[in-house]
């Protein structure tokens, strides 16, 4: 702070703040589970079961840890040299992988301890929630996301670097408008359409089944079906008993929905 005093300023030294410290949390880790293939394999020393189980520790149930070497050597009490010579003998022998490499001065890297080879990575990355996921994993994964938002379903399943969800692959189908109208689905669109239209869920019968097998037939996209019914119902004089004509005019019109 400078403060004018005659023709000379004064510089006042703000009161150093007053910064009270926490005591870190306590540790809450109780328990480790680690592969029992490691605990019968004798060609690993006792060293490198030492880490396994440690680095197991901190692993999420999926089997992926973020946990960095430093705090593996704090927690053992040993060198950072000495917890990477252990990593990279489990590397070797497939009970670790590296999923994503941690840079400088960013991040640490994305370790997956391996319990099931027959397990993919991305299928233990798939059973994740997004709370045990890293802020790194979720910002890279959005990313690839949009990606394959923007380039198409069928080009971007090539470029993917990261795994995603069935959800997500649903989202993607149809955003790119290759999700068809099958006879279940079809429903839900009808549904959705009628009480946007008359403000009122429509009740279902013989003839809407019947309607809706024939619109499976045309192999409509939902987007178009949602359109063309729109139209055709908001035309009507009245709430329609049924959409039986409206189906059969699209299999009149070779199921184009046009």
């Amino acid at each position: 702070m400078k403060v004018l005093t005659g023709d000379k300023p004064n510089f006042q030294i703000p009161t150093k703040p007053k910064v009270k410290l926490k005591p870190a949390p306590p540790d809450q880790r109780q328990i480790a589970v680690m592969p029992l293939r490691a605990l019968k394999d004798r060609s690993l020393d006792n060293g490198a079961i030492r880490v396994l189980g440690l680095l197991c520790s901190y692993c999420n149930r999926a089997g992926i840890t973020w946990v960095g070497q430093d705090r593996l050597a704090r927690d053992l009490g040993v060198t950072r040299p000495a917890i990477t010579r252990q990593l990279i003998a489990l590397r070797k022998k497939n009970y670790i992988k590296t999923i994503v490499q941690g840079g400088k001065n960013s991040h640490t890297s994305t370790t997956r301890v391996i319990f099931n080879a027959d397990i993919g990575t991305e299928d233990a990355i798939a059973t994740m929630s997004d709370e045990s996921r890293s802020p790194q994993m979720i910002k890279q994964e959005e990313k690839y996301m949009e990606e394959m938002l923007s380039k198409g379903s069928k080009r971007a399943r090539k470029t993917i670097k990261l795994p995603v969800k069935a959800e997500a692959l649903e989202v993607i189908k149809k955003a790119s408008g290759n999700e068809l109208v099958t006879h279940n689905n079809c429903e839900a669109i009808v549904q959705s359409i009628y009480r946007s239209v008359f403000f009122k869920d429509k009740l279902i019968n013989d003839l809407d089944l019947k309607g809706f097998e024939l619109i499976a037939m045309c192999q409509l996209r939902e987007q178009m079906l949602s359109r063309d019914l729109e139209l055709w119902l908001k035309a009507r004089p009245a709430e329609p008993e049924s959409i039986i004509d409206f189906a059969r005019a699209l299999m009149d019109e070779n199921c184009s929905g046009t």
